[in-house]
């Protein structure tokens, strides 16, 4: 996400966590804020991710608040979908983004959304009968 959002916002810092001190602004963090997973059909499950993008500007600044307007608009430009590659097969796709919503606190701009993927836990192979015990008994009719 951060190299996708580079040129968008090329002088913002991009950090997977708050950063408590020491943090250069213009500056961005990558919040999980909670995460679903839901049944479906066919053995399979809907995971919904919330994240959330707080984005920092030095306080003190005059503009505060056309940044925080800018950035937002720059957000709603880019990010209907963002690219991601499976590490396991290496193939590049798109993932579509759900619920966008922005609003800018006193200190921040939080841009929240959710990702919304179906997954299938592999079903476990079946184990073959390698025997049975029976025990069978015959009872005669009494006349």
């Amino acid at each position: 996400l951060a190299g996708y959002l580079a040129p968008v916002l090329p002088e913002v810092t991009m950090f997977e966590d708050p950063n408590q001190q020491g943090t250069i602004t213009p500056a961005m963090f990558l919040q999980q804020r909670y995460a679903y997973t839901d049944k479906q059909l066919d053995g399979r499950y809907l995971q919904r991710i919330g994240l959330d993008l707080t984005y920092l500007e030095d306080y003190n600044l005059p503009d505060l608040q056309q940044r925080y307007l800018s950035a937002a608009e720059a957000l709603d430009l880019v990010m209907d979908t963002i690219p991601y590659k499976d590490t396991a097969e290496g193939r590049p796709s798109l993932i579509r983004v759900y619920g966008r919503e922005w609003r800018i606190d006193l200190d921040a701009l939080h841009y929240k959304f959710e990702l919304r993927q179906r997954v299938a836990v592999p079903e476990p192979e079946p184990v073959p009968m390698k025997s049975i015990r029976t025990q069978i008994t015959i009872k005669e009719a009494t006349p």
